[in-house]
């Protein structure tokens, strides 16, 4: 059905009565009663009593059912300005709270020095101590491999640091990133893990620990984890054993954070327990270096021995040998048997009963009788109901027949 021509003549009906209304009010004098003035009576821009600038007609857009039935359109309304609301201040988190919150005048300066490993030594020291405000992590850390500088380098800057007003009750020290290169002596080249390069890195490594022993400064060295490259792994199980020599020769203490980054197999492994014995990835990608979590792990192995140089005073000692240690009264320094508490006294044995060597002698060939003087071993009388059955299975060996619901009945049930 076609709805054109019928809405065409509706809209036509409908304009034709609008003209008659109009038509109808003018005949009707409506224009011409008292007190009514016809605008179109006026030049155009003027009214009575004021001159006003004659509007010029907007074009409309679009379908509109107002235009359509003759009704002038609505005038837009102004746009309303945006309220700024206030924002709700937005309380820090409790991390950012604890580093905004400085420790004022701790009694207790760990100095972490070396490279970039170091870092996230140091990373882990500061959240390991942030709720203890006696101690403060200090980071002394550059950028700088042992073997590519000068072999005075590290020491002269541990040195200037120690020298320059900075407290230090313990130093911790973390360095061999990058110290997998050739070492220049002169016109002549060390390979890599060579005879020369040991002897040469070890006296680099005794300079920085005599740096520290001169100056009586506890020092916790930490090892070098395994990498995931398998030959930088090879490599750096040597030169931590150079660590290990040289800071134990020296007074210090090396920490060995090797087992804990890798598996049951000792392959290096990036995930693993963390501080809390739940599995976390604890390397990054390249297997260099240490996520947040890993950071922790490493701050946790190190903190045993800085806990055990801090003692339950909270200070370091200033000699790093116990033996060294001599009593304000000029007497011999205690030795370790006599701190030793002595074991208790054994307790007395119990006195048990002693047993005869030989009891009672018992005939093998006695009969046994009852005490009417039959045998008790007599063979029994098959007599009433089951005497049929016994005799069958116990004589003839027929077995019985099996008994519904029984382990021996194997019959078939019918469906």
């Amino acid at each position: 059905m076609n709805l054109v021509p019928i809405l065409r003549r509706w809209s036509l009906g409908l304009l034709f009565a609008v003209l008659g209304s109009s038509a109808a009010l003018a005949q009707s004098g409506y224009y011409q009663q008292p007190g009514y003035r016809d605008p179109r009576a006026y030049p155009p821009g003027y009214y009575p009593g004021k001159l006003v600038q004659p509007a010029q007609p907007q074009p409309q857009q679009g379908f509109s059912f107002r235009r359509f039935f003759g009704v002038p359109d609505e005038p837009p309304r102004p746009a309303r300005a945006p309220v700024a609301r206030p924002r709700k201040p937005v309380a820090p988190s409790a991390a950012a709270a604890k580093q905004e919150k400085p420790k004022v005048d701790p009694s207790t300066h760990v100095v972490v020095f070396g490279d970039a490993l170091a870092g996230y030594a140091r990373q882990g020291l500061d959240a390991h101590f942030a709720e203890n405000q006696d101690v403060a992590v200090v980071p002394k850390i550059r950028d700088t491999s042992l073997v590519r500088t000068d072999s005075a380098d590290w020491p002269n800057f541990v040195k200037a640091t120690l020298d320059g007003g900075q407290k230090t009750t313990v130093a911790v020290v973390m360095l061999g990133t990058s110290d997998r290169q050739s070492i220049k002596e002169g016109e002549e080249t060390a390979e890599p893990l060579s005879d020369r390069w040991k002897a040469l890195y070890r006296q680099r490594v005794d300079a920085i620990v005599n740096t520290f022993k001169e100056r009586k400064i506890p020092l916790v060295w930490i090892g070098l984890p395994p990498m995931k490259n398998s030959k930088a792994t090879e490599d750096l199980v040597a030169i931590n054993e150079i660590y290990k020599e040289s800071v134990q020769r020296g007074g210090g203490t090396y920490v060995d954070i090797w087992p804990g980054f890798v598996d049951d197999e000792n392959r290096y492994t990036a995930e693993g327990p963390d501080v809390d014995g739940e599995p976390a990835k604890l390397r990054t990608n390249e297997g260099v270096f240490f996520t947040r979590a890993g950071a922790r792990k490493v701050a946790f192995f190190a903190d045993t021995e800085i806990k055990r140089i801090l003692g339950q005073g909270g200070t370091a000692t200033a000699a790093s040998n116990p033996a060294d240690i001599t009593p304000a009264d000029g007497s011999s320094p205690p030795s370790v048997e006599a701190a030793i508490p002595a074991p208790p006294d054994a307790a007395a044995p119990i006195s048990l009963p002693s047993k005869p060597l030989v009891g009672p002698v018992l005939p093998l060939t006695r009969q046994d009788v009852a005490p009417g003087g039959t045998l008790v071993a007599a063979p029994p009388k098959l007599t009433g109901d089951n005497a049929y059955t016994v005799q069958r299975a116990l004589r003839v060996g027929i077995a019985p027949s099996s008994r519904p619901g029984r382990a021996d009945d194997f019959r078939w049930t019918s469906p």
